[in-house]
């Protein structure tokens, strides 16, 4: 579409664009740093969600990362996380025997998940992971930016749970400090069903140790380039928050700056809430899309998240940059797939990971690219289950990201994922909107410089 097509409509659709835009108690808790932190992170977001009924577990507030050291380059990192139910109904949080007679079950607790993501260059990356913080007990703590509801809709503040420390009692919190949360031995992310909130109990454990050993890793020269951007971010899968359908808003993120010269991370904003730290893209650029692929064929869904920036270069170029969010599938996927209406030619193929460490046993071989230009079609995917159940596919808590330059616009084109544990369906629709909104003002239009807008540019 030219400018010439556009321009009948421009003014109403800056009129449009103007009215959108306006293990002990104290060790638990005690980490003084990290609650001045969490009293700067007092203006965090009030959720995504809203009122919820059940029991909803999220995170309030991320804090206090704690640099563990570095073997060779790898350095090891964890965060703090207070949690918050923001349910009606309190959530299990038991990892002794008399959890057997309050709530049904040792393994009836959540599990933490840390994650780091960066942006570079327009692509946006997941450039860390760790094992899993297993949790143990719960304080019900008070605080005034945690609050749950009466299952009608009324706000609740903190009510104690009829099991006590082991439950976190509607509007309540639960703060574990990053030293807890990186204190070893952690929990294997592999063992656990993120659909389900369903795990063996106690973990398998045997990680490897070091300084970075199942904690955040990453590579130093991963934070070192000028201009990076950086993100951390806490997830919570817990059973009853899982079976009671309120698993998609329980991770949460912030965005953080990296001391270059110790390689110490600092907080930069407030904590994100209920939201997946891919939102962060969008975020800091708002010509990227995100939607939700969803496969609800049980009575749990389960939710990816694909991002997309298209970006024209200039001379029927075009550069298509994708980010897919596994957030709580258990049947995970294989495949990525941008099928466009025509032939198209296709270049500069790219992807990115986050490697699973620390003895999981997971590959981490890169997913292989297949080009079709004839038929306008590209494809990344790794092994199918059946040819090896510990291919590297992508799992909860983890994120791929996609590229290529094309001499085609998203217009017609379709997108689907290949899930890789078998059942039915065997691929999902991402649904993208028929055309990029970045394409429509693509020169200086957000920057309000309409001298500068091409009659050529899609």
């Amino acid at each position: 579409m030219s400018m010439k097509t556009l321009r009948p409509w421009i003014p109403a659709a800056l009129v449009a664009l103007a009215f959108v835009t306006a293990s002990t108690f104290l060790v638990h808790r005690s980490v003084s740093a990290e609650t001045a932190e969490r009293s700067v992170d007092a203006a965090a977001n009030l959720g995504s969600m809203g009122i919820t009924t059940g029991p909803d577990v999220t995170i309030i507030h991320i804090s206090g990362i704690q640099n563990h050291g570095a073997d060779g380059s790898v350095r090891g990192y964890s965060l703090g996380t207070d949690s918050c139910n923001i349910g009606s109904v309190p959530v299990n949080w038991c990892d002794d025997n008399n959890c057997v007679s309050d709530i049904g079950g040792t393994e009836k607790h959540p599990v933490i998940g840390q994650n780091m993501y960066r942006l570079r260059d327009g692509r946006f990356e997941q450039i860390g992971m760790s094992w899993l913080k297993h949790g143990f007990l719960s304080t019900n703590s008070f605080d005034s930016d945690c609050l749950g509801n009466n299952g009608s809709g009324t706000p609740t503040t903190c009510v104690s749970p009829p099991f006590g420390s082991d439950q976190l009692g509607v509007g309540c919190t639960d703060f574990y400090s990053s030293g807890l949360n990186g204190n070893r031995p952690l929990g294997r992310r592999s063992e656990v069903n993120p659909t389900t909130g369903l795990f063996p109990f106690p973990p398998t454990g045997g990680g490897s140790g070091g300084n970075s050993g199942q904690r955040i890793q990453v590579d130093e020269s991963d934070l070192t380039g000028a201009g990076d951007r950086f993100w951390v971010e806490g997830h919570y899968i817990a059973d009853n928050d899982a079976t009671g359908k309120n698993g998609l808003n329980n991770a949460s993120y912030r965005e953080v700056t990296v001391n270059t010269s110790n390689f110490n991370i600092t907080e930069s904003g407030p904590t994100v809430r209920e939201r997946a730290a891919i939102y962060a893209w969008q975020a800091a650029d708002a010509g990227v899309e995100i939607v939700n692929a969803d496969l609800e064929v049980t009575s749990i869904p389960e939710r990816f998240h694909a991002a997309r920036r298209v970006t024209a270069l200039g001379g029927g170029m075009f550069r298509h940059v994708y980010a897919v969010h596994n957030m709580n599938s258990d049947r995970a996927a294989r495949s990525f797939t941008v099928d466009f209406p025509a032939a198209a030619t296709i270049t500069n193929v790219g992807f990115h990971d986050v490697e699973h460490h620390s003895g999981e046993p997971f590959a981490t071989t890169d997913w292989t690219p297949a080009v079709d230009g004839a038929n306008g079609t590209v494809t990344w995917s790794t092994d199918t289950f059946a040819v090896d159940p510990d291919a590297n596919a992508l799992r909860w808590g983890t994120m791929f990201t996609f590229w290529f330059d094309a001499d085609l616009e998203p217009s017609g084109a379709t997108y689907s994922l290949g899930l890789f544990k078998d059942g039915s369906p065997s691929s999902i629709d991402v649904p993208f909107t028929d055309v990029a909104s970045t394409l429509l003002f693509n020169d200086s239009f957000e920057a309000g410089n309409t001298g500068e807008w091409d009659d050529t540019t899609p």
